[in-house]
């Protein structure tokens, strides 16, 4: 409790942060398997933007949660007897990773977390043979929250200017459990741009 409370007095006193940060990422959904046919998803682009704290606890040391909108997807391929079939997948989450960031010189940090992905809307598109045979935007075969994590690089321009590259990754599948695809499970890559205030 003391070390808490020295933590926490220490941050009060330093120079805590509010910023805004948008960029893009590039997503997969790991492997999705239906009708004796497995399919292997290939990265497909989306973007990202939300808010951030950046609370330093020393000077080697930061606590950055944030709160963003991200856009998801994946395209799964696969064939069986002589037949081609996709399924197209775009999600959007909002996603609240708890960071640490640690300092390794004023301008470089490492960060790295836990993450909580919140569903707020999906639209699975099917093709055969590249013809579109429906879509569908319900959300009731989708987990509706997804534990994860985040490691990545943060770069500061100046006090107010920054740059993120990550490496995101579900540890939950984002099909409920009764769908039985535990391999079906986002992972990649994002870049953004933050200004703090």
């Amino acid at each position: 409790m003391l070390s808490a409370a020295a933590l926490t007095t220490k941050a009060q006193n330093m120079d805590a942060k509010i910023g805004i940060k948008a960029g893009g990422n590039l997503m997969m959904g790991g492997k999705f398997e239906v009708g004796g046919a497995s399919y292997t998803s290939k990265y497909t682009a989306g973007f990202q933007a939300g808010v951030f704290l950046d609370l330093p606890l020393s000077e080697r040391l930061s606590f950055m949660p944030e709160v963003m909108y991200a856009q998801k997807g994946s395209k799964f391929e696969g064939s069986a007897s002589g037949t081609n079939g996709e399924i197209r997948t775009k999600t959007g989450y909002i996603d609240i990773p708890v960071l640490l960031a640690i300092n390794a010189t004023p301008e470089l940090q490492f960060v790295l977390g836990p993450q909580a992905s919140l569903l707020l809307n999906q639209k699975t598109t099917t093709y055969v043979n590249g013809q579109s045979i429906g879509s569908t935007t319900d959300k009731d075969d989708f987990r509706k929250s997804i534990a994860g994590g985040v490691v990545g690089l943060g770069y500061k321009f100046n006090p107010n200017m920054n740059i993120n590259a990550r490496y995101n990754m579900d540890f939950q599948s984002f099909g409920k459990d009764n769908i039985d695809q535990d391999k079906a499970r986002f992972s990649g890559f994002a870049l953004s741009l933050g200004y703090s205030f």
